[in-house]
């Protein structure tokens, strides 16, 4: 009798703790019934079927547009670029092209203050290190033309060209006078090889096309490529002048096509605006 009592009283206790479990036995997945759709799902099939407001001239005044940020112009102004193609009406096209008319005079408007502040405060041009003017651009190519021929003079004794070449090597042929002029001209060193006779050496110095030129100090192992192809008298005089001064410590490659005249000017990229630190 006691036995019956307590499974009674169990019973009773599982059927009261349980009763969701079997009220809703029958219901969910597996009696086909679908997952209640989610508040996210549900704001996105909102959201595809809202109509999207088309942007219109009258909704601002000339101030507001005037005055509205860049990157809410761009959207406004394309806003009624694609209005105007999808129905290319008068009233569509004309404010289409009132507001691009807006971007002109803004754009004129940060051209003319541009050219104030310039004028106004020449130190943020390269007026100075770029003149325009016959006279000063030929003096700008002047100490272009004595600086390299100044710096080469003075290293042809610390660094030497190594040319490299194949017999076959059309390019080479057209090359080779090229080369020969400059080692006259300069009296730098030029070591000629041929890399079908040392292909080792052109391999040590990573030389896959003819002709190749590269830059070579002496007591030192680096080394630095001038050319990778035909080039031209001017190119090499150039390039190996750039190639010095970068093996020797007198630029960074951030400074590579910095003349030594050019130091602190607007070229200058580590020359700071003299007024930023007084802000």
């Amino acid at each position: 009798m006691r036995y019956l009592i307590a499974a009674l009283l169990l019973v009773s206790i599982a059927a009261t703790a349980g009763a969701g479990y079997y009220t809703d036995s029958g219901k969910g997945w597996w009696w086909y019934q679908k997952e209640p759709e989610r508040k996210e799902e549900k704001e996105k099939e909102l959201n595809k079927t809202r109509v999207k407001k088309v942007p219109a001239l009258s909704d601002y005044s000339y101030d507001e547009i005037w005055n509205m940020h860049p990157d809410d112009f761009e959207k406004f102004a394309e806003g009624l670029k694609r209005k105007a193609v999808q129905n290319p009406s008068e009233e569509n096209v004309r404010d289409y092209y009132e507001v691009q008319e807006i971007a002109r005079k803004k754009a004129l408007a940060f051209t003319n203050v541009a050219q104030y502040v310039w004028q106004k405060y020449p130190e943020l041009t390269t007026a100075r290190d770029y003149p325009i003017a016959t006279p000063g651009n030929l003096s700008r190519v002047g100490q272009i033309q004595d600086e390299k021929a100044r710096k080469l003079r003075d290293n042809r004794e610390e660094f030497a060209l190594v040319y490299f070449y194949k017999m076959d090597c059309g390019y080479c042929r057209q090359q080779q006078p090229i080369i020969d002029w400059f080692a006259n001209s300069s009296g730098w060193q030029v070591k000629r090889i041929n890399i079908e006779d040392s292909p080792g050496l052109a391999g040590k110095f990573g030389i896959e096309v003819t002709p190749s030129i590269i830059l070579i100090q002496k007591g030192n192992q680096n080394y630095f490529p001038v050319s990778s192809g035909l080039i031209t008298s001017e190119d090499i005089e150039d390039k190996t002048y750039r190639a010095v001064r970068l093996l020797k410590g007198e630029i960074t490659p951030e400074e590579f096509s910095l003349y030594d005249f050019q130091k602190g000017g607007g070229f200058d990229v580590r020359k700071r605006p003299s007024n930023i630190d007084k802000q």
